[in-house]
C-alpha cells in the first residue's frame, strides 16, 4: 500500500494504540528486519480469533502449494493445540499406511516463541523451498507480530458474523454503520507502516470469508457488505475461503485434502466444489499453478465448474 493510503488507514486506526498491547509495531519491524531470510514467499495466516477455521485453511493452503509442484515449509506457532503439526503428521502416517505418495510439505513446530527462533528456523529449514506458510496462534503475541511482520501474504479468515467481524472492524449494533477499527486491523495497520518506513515491501492482505454454509441469507448479505466496506477502509483484499463441509473435516483427522482422493480408490469421489475451492483460493493469492504439476488432475476434474466459478 502507498504511504498515502497507510496514512489515511493510520488516521481512522488512531482511536486505538495497539503498542499499549504489546511490542510497538516499530521494535517488530525492527527486529524483524535485521534478521537474514531465505528466498522464499512467506505466506502467514493469523486472526486474534479463535474458531475461524484458520488451522485447518493453512494446512489444506500448505498441501495444495505442493501439489502444484513447490517445496513448501508448514510452520506451527501453536505449542498449545498443534492443529497444522497433528493434520501433517496424520498426513505421513496415512500414507505410509495405505502405501501411496502423496504431496508433503516439510513442517515444523516453534519450540521457542522467539523472532530470533522464528526467523532462524524460517532460513534453516525454508532455504530451499518456494513457499512457507505460517499457521499464528488465535491471539495477540509478540511472535504472532513477528510472523505478520515478516510475511509476503497476510490470510485473515473469518466466519460469517459481526461477532467476528469486530477485530476487524467496529460497526453500530442497530445500523451496521462502520464506527471505527478493530483491534486486529488497527495492528496490522500500524504494522504495514512500520514495514513502509523500514523500506520493506508492501503487505498484501488477504481477508477471506471460511466455513460459509451454502445456502444464502439476510446476514450473509449484511456481511458481505461489511466487509466491502471494512476492505475499503482497511486496504485489504477479499477473497473465498473453504464452505462448511463435513468432508474437510473428516479428510484432516486422516491429513488429506480433497485434492489427495484420486490417489485413493477406496475414497469417495473427488467433489468438484471443494476442489473448486482450493483452486480459488490459490487464484486469489495470485499464485501460479506449475504447468505439470500433481494439482492438473484436480483440475481436469474441477471442469467446468470450477470455470464457470471463475467467471
Amino acid at each position: 500500500c502507498g504511504m498515502n493510503v497507510v496514512t489515511s488507514i493510520g488516521q481512522f486506526a488512531s482511536r486505538r494504540d495497539v503498542s499499549v498491547d504489546g511490542e510497538h509495531p516499530r521494535v517488530v519491524v525492527a527486529d524483524i528486519a535485521a534478521r537474514p531470510r531465505g528466498p522464499a514467499k512467506i505466506i502467514t495466516l493469523a486472526n486474534e480469533k479463535g474458531g475461524v477455521g484458520k488451522s485447518t485453511l493453512a494446512f489444506h493452503l500448505a498441501v495444495a502449494l505442493a501439489d502444484t509442484g513447490h517445496k513448501v515449509l508448514a510452520v506451527d506457532l501453536d505449542r498449545r493445540q498443534q492443529s497444522l503439526s497433528r493434520a501433517l503428521v496424520a498426513r505421513n502416517g496415512t500414507a505410509k499406511r495405505l502405501g501411496v505418495r502423496l504431496p508433503l510439505p516439510k513442517h515444523l513446530l516453534l519450540q521457542q516463541t522467539s523472532g530470533a527462533q522464528l526467523c532462524q528456523e524460517l532460513a534453516r529449514a525454508g532455504w530451499d523451498c518456494d513457499y512457507v506458510v505460517i499457521d499464528a496462534a488465535g491471539h495477540d503475541s509478540p511472535i504472532a507480530r513477528r510472523a505478520i511482520a515478516v510475511a509476503d501474504k497476510l490470510v485473515s479468515p473469518v466466519n460469517c458474523s459481526f461477532v467476528d467481524l469486530e477485530l476487524l472492524g467496529r460497526f453500530h449494533p442497530v445500523t451496521h454503520k462502520l464506527t471505527g477499527p478493530g483491534c486486529f486491523s488497527a495492528l496490522v495497520t500500524e504494522l504495514r507502516s512500520a514495514r513502509a518506513k523500514a523500506g520493506m515491501a508492501a503487505l498484501d492482505w488477504l481477508v477471506v470469508l471460511n466455513r460459509q454454509r451454502r445456502e444464502n441469507s439476510h446476514n450473509q448479505d449484511r456481511i458481505d457488505s461489511a466487509l466491502r466496506r471494512l476492505a475499503q477502509r482497511m486496504d485489504f483484499r477479499l477473497g473465498a475461503g473453504l464452505h462448511e463441509r463435513v468432508a474437510y473435516r473428516e479428510l484432516v483427522l486422516l491429513g488429506l485434502t480433497q485434492l489427495d482422493l484420486h490417489r485413493i480408490p477406496e475414497l469417495a469421489r473427488t467433489k468438484t466444489a471443494a476442489t473448486g475451492e482450493l483452486l480459488q483460493l490459490l487464484d486469489d493469492l495470485g499464485i501460479v499453478q506449475e504447468a505439470g504439476g500433481l494439482l492438473s488432475y484436480a483440475e481436469t476434474a474441477a471442469g467446468s465448474a470450477y470455470s464457470s466459478h471463475l467467471g
